[in-house]
């Protein structure tokens, strides 16, 4: 009798891709303040309030300077020449200006406006603490400024602190219900918290007031792609890449929301967010992924590779790339690739699993039982962990810890057939025909051409003496699998 090959499991099923979401979030600052034009500095008046910024500079310097003018002019031409350094990328000249503007008497009724300005200077150079300080002391001025929240926001945004980001938006939403922006970026921290039945509405809301907002229909797109409408997803993807073709990541999404039933167009949608955006180590994840499904291992090896190129941290990339590698049988590579998957994350389950796999062909079996028990204690009801411990359990002579996890499998899903199978040989070797004979046949009525199945119900006949059954279960494996091994 011989004894099996190691199932012919599926690979542990790939990570979902999580590309970033656009953020329509713009910070804002307010305009510099018009002048009295007044006097006989009328020019400069006029280049202080409204000329390109090297020269406004000038001019408002000469303005704040003038002993001779009254110091509500000069207050104006010194916050004036702050955010034309502003406009010049001379943060710390801004700030002090803004800093000294906001110490005179002539202040009073902008001071919430220097403190957004000054606010956004600070966010800017990457000083959050003051920045949120400026921000908190112009709401308390004027708490219906929407740039400031909307400032504030974009803080909060990029510290993950989504409650208070989420909250300041509310804020700007409802002095400002007709600005897009404020709904996609409310929309973008919804998705990706997972929230799809709050971003959907807030993207739809956005493509309304704004239906040639291309960022709001390709994060809709992304939104019910992630709710599982797939055709929704395409379509949306679609208006967004007709509304800006080089929206590298609309490309991207649209080639996701079809790549099950036409990869051919999904790798097309692939090539194209590639050339708009040859840094997205997603979108090479992504096309590495079609190739891999298509058995093109060498390109999907290709792909993977120039993605964690790109972002070494892309555990599903290492775990995709010793699949392919897996496919080539070059096990070594394959564990390399498993294993640096899990130094980045202990928790990931399918490396486990895929690692496991192919310790077995290497017939390590110490190594394949320990990562499959590392699997089962990530996720108890993994059937593939189940039924390959048991494998291999049963290689290493443990009969008893093979059957518990084939009972095991078996009791997750009554329907694997492989599982099945592998108990049913169980059965066979520890010499009980009859229960063998029952689940062998289980596994055939769910998969008529396993070949193996047959063979060992042939057997299993044969101990009972039974020669006709036998015969035609044997004849059934050669003429599904000429060439047994």
């Amino acid at each position: 009798m011989r004894r099996t090959l190691a199932p012919k499991s599926a690979l542990a099923p790939r990570f979902a891709l999580a590309p970033m979401l656009a953020l329509a979030l713009v910070v804002r600052t307010a305009n510099p303040q018009g002048a009295d034009h007044g006097g006989g500095h009328n020019g400069d008046a006029i280049r202080c309030t409204s000329g390109k910024p090297e020269v406004a500079v000038i001019a408002c310097t000469n303005i704040f300077q003038d002993k001779r003018e009254d110091d509500g002019k000069r207050a104006i031409a010194l916050r004036n020449r702050a955010f034309h350094y502003q406009q010049l990328g001379d943060f710390d000249h801004a700030i002090a200006d803004y800093t000294t503007a906001l110490g005179t008497p002539e202040q009073h009724g902008v001071e919430a406006r220097t403190y957004l300005n000054r606010g956004l200077l600070y966010f800017l150079k990457g000083d959050e603490a003051h920045a949120l300080s400026d921000y908190g002391r112009a709401l308390a001025l004027d708490p219906k400024m929407v740039s400031t929240y909307i400032n504030r926001a974009a803080i909060y945004i990029k510290r993950g602190e989504d409650d208070r980001a989420i909250a300041d938006l509310d804020q700007a939403a409802l002095l400002d219900p007709q600005d897009s922006a404020i709904f996609v970026s409310r929309g973008t921290i919804y998705s990706r918290r997972g929230d799809q039945a709050r971003a959907i509405p807030d993207f739809t809301q956005a493509i309304q007031l704004d239906p040639a907002n291309a960022t709001a229909w390709r994060n809709r797109s992304f939104a019910y792609r992630a709710s599982g409408d797939k055709a929704a997803a395409a379509a949306d993807a679609v208006e967004a890449i007709r509304l800006n073709p080089n929206l590298a990541a609309a490309h991207f999404d649209l080639g996701l929301s079809v790549q099950g039933p036409d990869r051919a167009r999904a790798l097309a949608e692939f090539d194209r967010a590639i050339a708009l955006n040859p840094l997205d180590a997603q979108a090479f994840k992504a096309r590495g992924d079609v190739y891999l499904a298509d058995g093109n291992s060498d390109r999907a090896i290709a792909d993977l590779s120039k993605a964690l190129d790109l972002d070494a941290t892309l555990v599903s990339a290492y775990i995709d790339r010793g699949d392919a590698h897996m496919n080539k049988t070059e096990w070594d590579l394959a564990i390399a690739d498993f294993g640096s998957a899990i130094a980045l994350d202990p928790k990931a389950y399918a490396a486990y699993l895929n690692r496991g796999q192919a310790f077995g062909a290497k017939h390590d079996r110490k190594h394949a039982i320990a990562d499959f028990s590392e699997a089962l204690r990530l996720k108890a009801d993994a059937v593939a962990a189940y039924r390959q411990r048991a494998f291999f359990r049963l290689e290493d002579g443990d009969s008893q810890g093979a059957l518990d996890d084939y009972n095991r499998a078996i009791q997750l899903n009554p329907m694997d057939a492989e599982a099945l199978r592998g108990r049913g040989y169980l059965w066979l070797i520890r010499h009980d025909a009859q229960a063998a004979i029952a689940d062998l046949s289980a596994a055939i009525a769910l998969n008529p051409t396993d070949a193996r199945a047959y063979q060992y119900r042939g057997e299993a006949y044969a101990a009972k003496q039974d020669m006709r059954r036998a015969n035609l279960d044997a004849a059934a494996a050669l003429r599904i699998n000429p060439s047994p091994r």
